[in-house]
């Protein structure tokens, strides 16, 4: 039976997500990792009131270290308070998606000659030399073809990539990640919780890595752009934002759009050689939406409806699925907390193992269905240009 901290956390995930194994393995994780943030608000003399949005694309995150120490994926995490404070275990890597129209394709003999001249010479930002990542992880570059009655151009490129350039020391002084940035993890102050570790940066600390962050997602956004151009030529930017960093001081998006002006057009990606969507978001979430959802009466008892009306999330894709039946298990050990999958005889906590692909499109109905958004295009798959 879980401790009365983390059933106390688990109140405060509101989940949006659809009902599956990835959904309850997010929001396991995500107590782990909110009643860590509650001890460090009460230690620091803060209301511990730390809460997470899930989207309809809750699911567990490659990212082990951020895994272990308790955050997953797919959703709005808001520690929003009094004083300037940010959790580093949460990893912002201001990861995020460039959607562009092309109007003339190259042949594809060129456009792999390009490519490969990328991989060998990707050039420099800003004095810092860059490196290829469109082949890593679930990055990529795919080219799609819009409706034809669109007012668009005849190709869109979506490109996925972060700026691994900055995740450690050097670059811009601290890096992005607490375990590859000593001095950063120096900088923080430290909690020994009973479910595991957890360090924030307060006061100036949090200001300079605010700085240094907007400063990385204006960096990975020209990189991407940089990328495009180098394989297509000119492209016409529809939207070039980040899906995993922080939106404030307070607010970690983890793996799904910040609401952007009304109107721009949003990727929503399914799977790799699939159809992909462009979606408009709405402002949420709404009065109607807590009523609906049967959250008035106890977002109001934990003194966060204020913060639920403006989650303002919208999804990024389907996300991982995790293919069941399984077994999802909290396991509390003195000074760390682990949450393992009992699945086929066997169990693990790396959430790499736990990942047996894509979901489907269900997670855009659930998008839909809970009017978080609207579809605006549908994208036919054309051609992948590159992905691991």
């Amino acid at each position: 039976m879980p401790s009365t901290a983390l059933q106390r956390a688990a109140r405060h995930i509101f989940a949006l997500g659809v009902p599956d194994l990835a959904t309850e393995l997010c929001q396991t994780a995500m107590a782990v990792g909110l009643a860590k943030l509650h001890h460090a608000q009460v230690q620091l003399g803060l209301p511990a009131d730390a809460l997470f949005i899930g989207g309809p694309d809750m699911t567990v995150t490659r990212n082990l270290a951020r895994w272990e120490s308790g955050f997953a994926y797919g959703g709005k995490l808001d520690w929003t308070g009094p004083e300037p404070l940010i959790v580093v275990q949460v990893k912002p890597n201001v990861c995020g998606m460039l959607v562009a129209g092309v109007r003339e394709l190259p042949p594809v003999p060129v456009l792999e000659q390009r490519l490969e001249r990328l991989r060998r010479e990707p050039g420099a930002l800003d004095g810092v030399p860059l490196e290829f990542d469109l082949d890593r992880s679930n990055h990529f570059a795919a080219l799609y073809t819009p409706p034809p009655e669109a007012p668009l151009p005849p190709h869109i490129l979506v490109l996925h990539g972060a700026a691994p350039e900055l995740r450690a020391d050097k670059r811009f002084g601290w890096g992005l990640y607490w375990d590859r940035s000593p001095a950063l993890l120096a900088a923080a102050r430290h909690f020994d919780t009973p479910w595991g570790p957890l360090d924030v940066l307060l006061g100036e600390a949090a200001e300079t890595y605010w700085q240094l962050h907007q400063r990385a997602a204006a960096f990975a956004a020209e990189r991407r752009l940089l990328f495009a151009q180098a394989l297509l030529g000119e492209v016409e930017v529809l939207t070039n934002d980040l899906h995993q960093g922080l939106r404030t001081p307070g607010e970690m998006y983890l793996g799904c759009h910040p609401l952007p002006p009304a109107g721009t057009l949003l990727p929503f990606m399914v799977d790799r050689g699939a159809p992909a969507y462009l979606v408009r978001g709405r402002p949420n979430l709404t009065p109607q939406h807590l009523h609906t959802l049967g959250w008035q009466d106890h977002a109001e008892a934990l003194g966060v409806r204020d913060r639920l009306l403006t989650a303002n999330l919208v999804p990024h894709g389907a996300g991982y699925a995790v293919a069941g039946p399984g077994e999802v298990r909290l396991v509390e050990m003195e000074g760390r907390t682990a949450v393992r999958l009992r699945r086929g005889g066997q169990e693990t906590g790396n959430p790499r193992e736990m990942i047996t692909g894509y979901r489907g499109e269900e997670v855009l109905q659930r998008l839909v269905e809970l009017d978080l958004g609207e579809v605006a295009y549908r994208l036919d798959f054309e051609y992948e240009i590159v992905a691991p």
